[in-house]
């Protein structure tokens, strides 16, 4: 049994987890008491990491109509239908809609075989989605797609502005910090923008 510390693959407070590895499979999770950005909290999907993480009910391998295949048949039986739909259809009638969990390289990856290879401009992913309010404010405010500070700003601001964004069901983890630097200083004032 062996411990790792690492960072929780959700959304994008980046939480320290402890990990435990034994024989192979993730069997515990702890928050970093360390990492500054949740000091050892986790929210429920968080403390979950070790129960959603493994194997069980997963594929394993390809299936084509329900049924398990090689990967060399998948792989030709899934070049074919799309080279059929792109031939009946044109390339825009691929799309492609990825997770918002894929590494950089993971994303470069799909970018080349979509747009590049494939030819359609229509891929998306939900990283990009589910921050759209939040990075159309941060561009008008900031001129960049970036957090315009750290985490400890928010707990001394005496002004916090939220554009686009629950805090208490997306990012609960820096909900709890901001709550409790509200309790600290009752005059900090919380404004919510829902451009919804």
């Amino acid at each position: 049994m062996t411990q790792a510390k690492t960072i929780c693959p959700y959304c994008g407070v980046g939480c320290g987890v402890t990990a435990t590895v034994d024989a192979g499979t993730l069997s515990a999770v702890e928050g970093d008491r360390e990492h500054p950005a949740n000091y050892g909290r986790l929210c429920v999907k968080g403390s979950a990491l070790h129960e959603t993480l493994g194997n069980q009910g997963r594929l394993t391998h390809p299936r084509i109509d329900g049924v398990e295949v090689s990967w060399d048949n998948a792989l030709s039986t899934t070049a074919e239908r799309l080279n059929t739909l792109r031939a009946e259809h044109g390339n825009h009638s691929v799309a492609a809609y990825l997770s918002g969990q894929l590494l950089t390289e993971d994303y470069y990856v799909a970018n080349k075989l979509f747009k590049g290879f494939l030819g359609t401009p229509h891929l998306d992913t939900n990283s990009r989605l589910c921050m759209a309010s939040a990075v159309a404010g941060y561009k008008r405010a900031f001129g960049a797609d970036a957090v315009p500070c750290n985490y400890e700003d928010l707990e001394e601001a005496e002004l916090v502005v939220l554009v686009g964004s629950n805090l208490a069901w997306n990012h609960p983890v820096l909900y709890q910090r901001i709550k409790v630097a509200k309790e600290r200083n009752p005059l900090m004032r919380l404004v919510v923008i829902d451009p919804a």
